[in-house]
């Protein structure tokens, strides 16, 4: 109700909002009188209406005075219920107040977070702590009272609301349970789908890639293959020739650890400059590059990054020694084997040179299919038995006669009849077919020797490749082979080239170890083609060192061949080595070589590549002294 006297109450209207004016001109009022509006609000289920459900309380006010200093403030109140048990409006104690305050007209938004508990109230009615906080979940009314007191006598009050509004989310209970059933329900559902996602993703993650390099397995090439159909594109094969030495060693592990390492070291260049990275086998890595191939530049960081050293703590350096394959495709085929295999033929190609990148062309590809047609007529001549031995004799200047000799491969079997046996054997040591060729002539020479006749001191020299000297198991096999001849160990000389000793390893040193037990002999083929140093040689188990012919066909003219075989021949003495002079070709060089002091020679100055029957009967003309040397 106004208050004073000459006040007055009426509803307002536009046709769109409704609201109500009250109009107030006090007189000789007290000065706590006041000018308002009360706006009761309906009761919900036997309780004051809730607000705190709703967020905003909007109005439209207007606020007119004739009094003098008149700001238009206004003060708003929310009185809620103290105790909602207690709804009798009479006892003023029975309801808490909050309140905010404006000081402008027209369309204006209150926050409902704004109002706070008003502090008179408390102290009017002594409050207790515990129920002074603001309350607004049962609220008996809306309050609006022009702010500014006392009211001024004989001055006109006029406050207009309209358009009074409360606005917020409101949600029945079921309606909030459906909710939030939903939601649970696509928040489980969405769940569910991220962990499938992420598993499906660690799956295909784990199904296209190597777990010990990080790069794509052949899975994972395959599938981005399948993106360069039909684009140009440059392929990178590297294959990892010392791979097996490095297991042997050190370990898979470790060895899968070396690798790792490089790829982690060198992770950006790889992404920065491959489509595709990805490892094909143990010891093959492929690098794809979309559209151009490298620069001559990135192809040596290329080279570099994988040759790079690792530092493993106890064990020093390790590193990889690689070879590449380039191969340049204009236009991507369907078939990757097409690719790869043009990849591996460039590889090959390089396989027991210096370079370390080769690429893929005609010339390439024409040798590689010669080489194709040597392996199977290898691999026929095998079935058929169509190779044979010859000897080469090992002749002692000091006892006149020959004492030895070294078996020499042959065959005539098409076209091998007609090329070098270091050709063929070269394409069987690539194409794995040298373990055949080896156990075919130590049987063959063993059975030779031993229905002879020769005396029992005779030497039977054979060539061994490297890789049969790295495979643990030759010692057996040769063992066998020899029990079952009848022939001494002691008569038994093992030839390796001195290109082998750049690779040794410690499974190589303990087969030859485990000969020499025996009792055979090892020696040192083609001694100053490689890179051993003397001091390698007197620390390498050998018992012969055959000088290589190159240095023999020159003696006389030129002097450091003259220095390098006196050498050779003092540490021999000094050492109790065993020296041969290969390619001793005339009386001249034989008598050189005697001044020097070597004592063991070949070459067609004694006698070309004989058989073994015709090898005894020169033996015997030479001791009879029917042919003079």
């Amino acid at each position: 109700m106004p208050s004073g006297q000459n006040s007055s109450l009426q509803s307002t209207t536009d046709g769109e909002t409704f609201g109500y004016q009250v109009t107030c001109q006090p007189l000789n009022q007290p000065e706590n009188n006041l000018c308002g509006l009360v706006l009761v609000l309906p009761k919900v289920e036997d309780k004051g209406f809730p607000l705190d459900t709703y967020d905003f309380l909007s109005f439209k006010l207007r606020a007119e005075s004739t009094a003098e200093g008149f700001d238009g403030r206004v003060r708003i109140f929310v009185k809620s219920y103290l105790d909602e048990s207690i709804a009798s409006p009479d006892v003023v104690k029975d309801y808490k107040f909050h309140a905010v305050r404006v000081d402008r007209n027209g369309f204006i938004q209150v926050p409902l977070s704004r109002f706070k508990v008003e502090t008179w109230w408390e102290d009017m009615h002594n409050i207790p702590f515990d129920l002074s906080y603001v309350d607004l979940s049962s609220v008996h009314s809306f309050e609006f009272f022009v702010h500014n007191l006392p009211l001024q006598d004989q001055r006109t009050y006029r406050l207009s609301v309209t358009d009074l509004k409360v606005s917020g989310m409101y949600l029945e209970k079921h309606t909030l349970y459906m909710i939030l059933f939903y939601s649970w329900l696509i928040f489980g559902l969405c769940f569910y789908c991220i962990f499938r996602y992420r598993e499906a993703k660690r799956i295909k993650n784990q199904a296209y890639h190597d777990h010990n390099s990080t790069l794509f397995n052949v899975n994972g090439f395959e599938h981005k293959y399948q993106k360069l159909l039909g684009r140009q594109a440059i392929f990178y094969r590297v294959k990892i020739i010392n791979w097996n030495s490095l297991v042997r060693n050190f370990g898979l592990t470790m060895s899968n650890t070396l690798l790792q390492d490089i790829v982690q070291n060198h992770l950006v260049f790889f992404r920065s400059y491959f489509y595709i990275s990805a490892r094909l086998s143990h010891d093959e890595l492929i690098f794809v590059r979309r559209r151009k191939a490298l620069s001559a530049e990135d192809e040596e960081k290329l080279i570099r990054s994988l040759l790079s050293p690792i530092t493993v703590v106890g064990l020093g350096e390790l590193c990889l020694d690689i070879k590449i394959g380039a191969s340049i495709e204009k236009s991507v085929p369907a078939n990757s084997q097409l690719v790869l295999e043009r990849a591996e033929i460039a590889s090959q190609a390089i396989l027991n040179k210096d370079e370390r990148i080769q690429l893929f062309s005609n010339e390439i590809s024409q040798l590689a299919e010669q080489k194709s047609a040597i392996e199977k007529q290898i691999i026929q001549a095998i079935e058929e038995n169509a190779f044979y031995l010859l000897y080469m004799p090992i002749f002692s200047a000091s006892q006149h006669k020959i004492v030895g000799v070294e078996a020499l491969l042959r065959s005539d079997f098409g076209d091998l009849k007609n090329m070098s046996p270091e050709v063929y054997v070269s394409v069987a040591e690539e194409r794995g077919l040298v373990r055949d060729i080896d156990s075919m002539v130590i049987n063959m020479a063993l059975n030779d020797v031993a229905t002879s006749g020769l005396e029992n001191d005779f030497m039977l020299s054979i060539n061994v490749s490297s890789q049969e000297l790295m495979d643990t198991s030759f010692v057996d096999r040769f063992s066998a082979l020899v029990a079952r001849s009848g022939i001494r160990f002691e008569r038994l000389c093992i030839e390796i080239t001195e290109t082998f000793l750049i690779d040794v390893d410690a499974v190589c040193v303990n087969t030859i170890k485990n000969l020499r037990a025996l009792g055979c002999r090892l020696s040192l083929d083609d001694f100053g083609t490689g890179y051993t140093s003397f001091q390698q040689l007197i620390n390498f188990p050998v018992d012969e060192i055959k000088i290589d012919r190159s240095f023999i066909t020159d003696l006389g003219n030129e002097q450091g061949h003259d220095v390098i075989v006196d050498s050779l021949v003092s540490i021999a003495n000094s050492y109790d080595y065993h020296v041969v002079a290969e390619g001793v070709e005339s009386k001249l060089l034989y008598d050189r070589l005697v001044t020097k002091g070597c004592d063991l020679m070949q070459g067609y100055y004694i006698s070309k590549p004989i058989s073994l029957a015709e090898l005894v009967i020169l033996n015997q003309q030479i001791v009879s002294g029917e042919v003079t040397l």
